[in-house]
């Protein structure tokens, strides 16, 4: 069963990334990122997305996860009962800004997963995506089984991400009890309140004033994703690389912090913006 419950796991977490291809602070930090949560005191908790889960009784954070993909994807944490394998908990991020074909959010993204499990032989879905709220955020969920296991997958848009949940167990009723844990899903509203204005592509065309290009050799990272968050100023208070090595990493900070854009107003007022670009390394360019 072990084995079984594993490959369940990491098979859901292919799929994910195939077709889109917590400690609490007072307020959304501007040096947090996706991966940067932890479990403690058995709660796992995530600053960046201003969320916090408290682990079933008796489970645990079970080995860390591969970093993050080309295309943003994330696997946040993965949890495990502490004794008998009974269920397992997948938690992932899709990253909007560079997922290939990317959704508009999460109730396409749960039907085309859904249309996807349907097409593999064995699979079956229970029931058709519904609606909920997780945390103060609208989620889709979709039930399915096969080969012996049963699943739910919980998506849920937050910051131009697809957070989700799946949930995996060979007993429905286990599963059943796995699901209502999320219930215990909390949201840091001021988290929420002072989190940037989340724009695709605000990087680019009139928005930018001023760049510095980035001197980027050959690498194996042929396509470095990069997240920002820009001032109220135009200038670039953080950078995220999601996808590089560390010279790449330190030479596209150096860069960016030069950067000037336009400042983003709402009602008069000067607001930061979070966006995303991509940088190509010279190797890829020949």
């Amino acid at each position: 069963m072990r084995r079984a419950l594993y490959l369940g796991v990491f098979a859901c977490l292919a799929a994910l990334a195939g077709w889109l291809t917590y400690r609490y602070d007072t307020g959304v930090s501007p040096t947090t990122n996706p991966e940067d949560g932890s479990v403690t005191s058995g709660a796992y908790t995530n600053a960046y997305f201003g969320l916090s889960y408290p682990l079933p009784p008796g489970w645990v954070e079970n080995v860390a996860g591969p970093g993050p993909s080309e295309s943003g994807y994330y696997v946040l944490g993965t949890f495990i009962p502490d004794k008998a394998l009974t269920g397992t908990i997948l938690l992932a991020a899709q990253d909007l800004f560079f997922a290939a074909n990317s959704p508009a959010g999460a109730a396409e993204m749960v039907d085309r997963f859904r249309q996807s499990m349907a097409k593999l032989d064995g699979m079956v879905i229970d029931d058709v995506p519904s609606e909920t709220t997780m945390a103060g955020h609208l989620a889709r969920r979709v039930d399915y089984n096969g080969v012996g296991l049963y699943r739910s997958m919980i998506a849920l848009d937050i910051r131009c991400h697809l957070v989700s949940f799946v949930l995996t167990s060979a007993d429905p009723g286990r599963l059943a009890d796995m699901v209502l844990t999320l219930n215990n899903l909390s949201s840091q509203a001021k988290a929420a309140a002072s989190a940037p204005r989340c724009i695709k592509d605000y990087a680019a065309g009139g928005n930018l004033l001023h760049k510095v290009q980035p001197v980027i050799g050959g690498s194996k990272y042929a396509s470095i994703p990069v997240r920002i968050i820009i001032g109220t100023d135009g200038g670039v208070k953080h950078v995220h690389a999601i996808h590089a090595s560390p010279e790449h990493r330190q030479e596209i900070e150096r860069a960016l912090a030069q950067w000037k854009f336009k400042p983003l107003y709402e009602n008069g007022r000067a607001v930061e913006v979070e966006t995303g670009l991509r940088f190509v390394s010279k190797l890829a360019q020949n």
